[in-house]
């Protein structure tokens, strides 16, 4: 009998709306040198051992992977002209959960993951990130020690537990949506990006820190102002995801490479006297009081209830309930840490992290904080007006961020 290796309810979340987001994590490292390509293909190797599912294909009706290959250079593309066009036909569901693409830019080397979102979350993905550079880095044929947690026993308590929110806040009655730009130009695979200088990036913590709100409230309301400024609504309501392995009562050690996130929804309504800075406090009031009362846990309670005896359909729509994908989404990867991506003697110049690739007008901005220096990036299908209307909202969320 074939080995299977059994999924965990959340991960059923990425396999709703499959046709619009291709659920997928993407991180592209440029590096100051080149790096190996048979010690990169070792590394992932070694890794195989402690996640075996990125050896595998996804089924979606037993909620379960089950492996297609054995070996790591299956995994791993050299020198597509394309990459993210040739990602476009990836097929979670008849091959590996895991794919990157090598290619070598003026002597040095990129490197771009893609990795399953239905087999892990942002956090997931960093560790998963963290776990072949670890595996680079050692000369030893195996990791040791190395134990990856995906059990969520501790979260099942912690959601039967919760008092349900009284009013629906998943479907806003102001939804955040762009304009559509009429155009005649194909729409292409495209990523965008925008970095703060690390003065900005440290300037933005501080006056976090003297407003007594958090770095997160800031950068997402400034996303939300942008698109509520161009949708020309009064309100700005966003689902931000959130991780939940801190709320583990007993942490655990080792790695958390699965989907372990939920959202917390907020709506506030926006006046037109109010300031940026009234508005991110606003925001952070909302959020606050949603974190007390772990409003997240909302979205996911009624998969977590219905999981063990409803069918995969009637689970699908719960979600649609509860943790439906929004037209604007943000999502925020937050610290990358440079100690946990270290490839040993090359180092890396840049990177960024982003979800999938979405059809303008719908929009996702993805934030993540690496060396110091906040970037605002986003993935899309969309024409060169589309493309410049993506550079043009990062442009105006980190002028809002710099007033702040």
């Amino acid at each position: 009998m074939q080995k299977t290796y059994q999924g965990e309810p959340l991960d059923i979340i990425h396999t709703v709306g499959l046709d619009t987001v291709y659920p997928v994590v993407r991180c592209q490292i440029d590096f100051a040198k080149s790096l190996t390509l048979n010690r990169l293909a070792n590394a992932v190797q070694k890794v195989s051992k402690i996640i075996p599912e990125i050896f595998c294909r996804y089924e979606i009706q037993r909620n379960a992977f089950i492996p297609v290959t054995e070996n790591a250079t299956d995994l791993i593309r050299i020198d597509v002209a394309e990459p993210d066009t040739d990602a476009a036909t990836w097929d979670l569901m008849t091959e590996p959960q895991l794919r990157i693409y090598w290619q070598t830019v003026e002597q040095k080397t990129r490197l771009i993951f893609y990795i399953s979102h239905i087999l892990a979350d942002g956090a997931g993905s960093k560790q998963l990130l963290a776990l072949i550079a670890r595996a680079y880095r050692q000369d030893q044929p195996a990791l040791t020690g190395v134990v990856n947690h995906q059990e969520i026993d501790w979260l099942i308590k912690l959601v039967a537990a919760h008092s349900a929110s009284q009013r629906p806040v998943d479907h806003p009655a102001q939804p955040l949506m762009l304009p559509p730009i009429k155009s005649t130009e194909p729409q292409k695979y495209r990523v965008g990006s925008l970095t703060l200088t690390k003065k900005e990036t440290t300037n933005l913590l501080s006056s976090a820190r003297e407003q007594h709100v958090t770095v997160n409230d800031v950068v997402m309301t400034a996303f939300g102002r942008v698109i509520q400024q161009l949708a020309g609504v009064e309100r700005i309501a966003l689902a931000c995801p959130t991780d939940m392995r801190p709320l583990n009562p007993t942490p655990v050690g080792g790695y958390q490479i699965a989907n372990l996130t939920s959202r917390y929804n907020f709506d506030v309504a926006v006046a037109a006297t109010d300031s940026f800075a009234t508005i991110v406090q606003k925001v952070h009031a909302e959020m606050a009081q949603n974190k007390k009362n772990h409003q997240c846990f909302d979205s996911i309670q009624g998969l977590l209830d219905q999981y063990q005896h409803a069918p995969l359909a009637m689970l699908q729509q719960t979600i649609q309930a509860n943790y439906h994908m929004r037209s604007i989404a943000y999502t925020n990867f937050g610290v990358l840490n440079a100690a946990d991506l270290n490839f040993g003697e090359v180092p890396i110049e840049s990177l960024t992290i982003t979800g999938g690739f979405r059809r303008m007008p719908n929009f996702q901005i993805a934030v993540g904080t690496f060396a110091d220096r906040l970037t605002l990036a986003f993935n899309m299908i969309g024409t060169d007006a589309e493309f410049d209307q993506g550079l043009r909202i990062a442009k105006q969320m980190a002028e809002l961020i710099q007033i702040f």
